[in-house]
């Protein structure tokens, strides 16, 4: 399916977009990526705490780093749809508007 699919070239354009719809928000201080695995930094282990609370509301399963509780994880499946990501990311920035 993924050679088929030409799945895996698209990764790098999907994580991209994921970045670009959420990079702009105020209360994402970096995003650290590579193709479809992302972490999204908030700065503070509060507000990561806080954001898991939220994802958890929204029905968003997520996680933060062993050794970084200051940023959460995105990592889809690579078979991610393109509005998938656009759907997805809406979802959390609405979770990051209620920090």
């Amino acid at each position: 399916y993924l050679l088929e699919n030409d799945v895996v070239r698209q990764v790098e354009a999907k994580g991209a977009l994921y970045e670009e719809l959420l990079g702009g928000h105020a209360a994402v201080r970096e995003i650290r990526r590579s193709g479809l695995l992302l972490a999204v930094e908030l700065g503070e282990s509060a507000k990561l705490y806080r954001i898991m609370e939220l994802f958890k509301q929204a029905g968003i399963l997520s996680d933060w780093f062993l050794f970084c509780d200051t940023a959460f994880r995105i990592s889809p499946p690579l078979t991610i749809s393109e509005d998938e990501v656009r759907e997805s990311a809406a979802l959390i920035r609405s979770c990051l508007d209620r920090l």
